[in-house]
Protein backbone atom coordinates (compact mmCIF):
# COMPACT_ATOMS: atom_id res chain seq x y z
CA UNK A 1 0.00 0.00 0.00
CA UNK A 2 1.36 3.60 -1.33
CA UNK A 3 0.27 6.93 0.07
CA UNK A 4 0.76 9.71 -2.33
CA UNK A 5 0.12 13.51 -2.13
CA UNK A 6 -0.27 15.39 -5.60
CA UNK A 7 -0.73 19.19 -5.91
CA UNK A 8 -4.22 20.25 -7.89
CA UNK A 9 -5.68 23.30 -8.81
CA UNK A 10 -10.19 24.15 -8.17
CA UNK A 11 -11.57 26.43 -10.40
CA UNK A 12 -9.96 29.48 -8.34
CA UNK A 13 -6.30 27.99 -9.44
CA UNK A 14 -6.56 27.56 -5.37
CA UNK A 15 -4.24 24.79 -4.47
CA UNK A 16 -5.46 21.58 -3.27
CA UNK A 17 -3.62 18.45 -1.58
CA UNK A 18 -4.99 15.37 -2.10
CA UNK A 19 -4.02 12.09 -0.43
CA UNK A 20 -4.61 9.13 -2.47
CA UNK A 21 -4.03 5.23 -2.03
CA UNK A 22 -2.36 2.78 -4.28
CA UNK A 23 -3.30 -0.67 -4.23
CA UNK A 24 -3.11 -3.32 -6.81
CA UNK A 25 -4.43 -1.55 -10.10
CA UNK A 26 -6.16 0.75 -8.37
CA UNK A 27 -6.18 4.56 -7.25
CA UNK A 28 -8.94 5.66 -4.34
CA UNK A 29 -9.04 9.20 -2.88
CA UNK A 30 -8.63 9.07 1.53
CA UNK A 31 -8.52 12.66 1.54
CA UNK A 32 -8.07 16.38 0.52
CA UNK A 33 -7.03 19.59 1.54
CA UNK A 34 -9.06 22.45 0.05
CA UNK A 35 -8.07 26.09 1.33
CA UNK A 36 -6.53 25.08 4.43
CA UNK A 37 -9.42 22.48 5.07
CA UNK A 38 -8.75 19.34 5.09
CA UNK A 39 -11.64 16.74 3.85
CA UNK A 40 -11.92 12.97 4.71
CA UNK A 41 -13.40 10.52 2.59
CA UNK A 42 -15.15 8.49 4.22
CA UNK A 43 -16.96 6.67 1.26
CA UNK A 44 -15.90 5.97 -2.34
CA UNK A 45 -19.35 6.46 -4.16
CA UNK A 46 -18.93 6.29 -7.95
CA UNK A 47 -16.00 5.83 -10.19
CA UNK A 48 -15.63 6.06 -13.65
CA UNK A 49 -13.59 6.81 -16.86
CA UNK A 50 -13.70 8.38 -20.02
CA UNK A 51 -11.85 10.10 -22.89
CA UNK A 52 -11.47 13.99 -23.58
CA UNK A 53 -9.77 13.32 -27.25
CA UNK A 54 -6.62 11.60 -26.46
CA UNK A 55 -7.15 11.69 -22.40
CA UNK A 56 -8.33 9.72 -20.39
CA UNK A 57 -10.10 10.72 -17.60
CA UNK A 58 -11.13 9.10 -13.85
CA UNK A 59 -14.05 10.52 -12.25
CA UNK A 60 -14.34 9.86 -8.76
CA UNK A 61 -17.45 10.46 -6.52
CA UNK A 62 -16.64 10.34 -3.06
CA UNK A 63 -18.31 11.87 0.63
CA UNK A 64 -17.22 12.45 3.94
CA UNK A 65 -19.32 12.96 7.10
CA UNK A 66 -21.44 15.65 5.75
CA UNK A 67 -21.19 16.24 1.79
CA UNK A 68 -20.33 14.63 -1.96
CA UNK A 69 -17.48 15.98 -3.81
CA UNK A 70 -16.58 15.29 -7.74
CA UNK A 71 -13.08 14.27 -8.17
CA UNK A 72 -11.55 14.64 -11.50
CA UNK A 73 -7.85 12.38 -12.01
CA UNK A 74 -6.05 12.72 -14.94
CA UNK A 75 -3.47 9.97 -15.14
CA UNK A 76 -1.64 11.35 -18.16
CA UNK A 77 -0.44 14.68 -16.15
CA UNK A 78 -0.88 12.79 -12.98
CA UNK A 79 -3.24 15.36 -11.94
CA UNK A 80 -6.13 16.00 -9.70
CA UNK A 81 -8.43 17.93 -9.89
CA UNK A 82 -11.81 19.11 -7.42
CA UNK A 83 -14.70 20.00 -9.71
CA UNK A 84 -18.02 20.09 -7.60
CA UNK A 85 -19.56 19.92 -3.94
Amino acid sequence: MTFVFCSVYDENMSPIKVLVQFEKDQVKPVLFKRMGRIYKISKVNLVYHFREGDRRIWQFFVSDAANSYKLRFEPDILAWFWEES
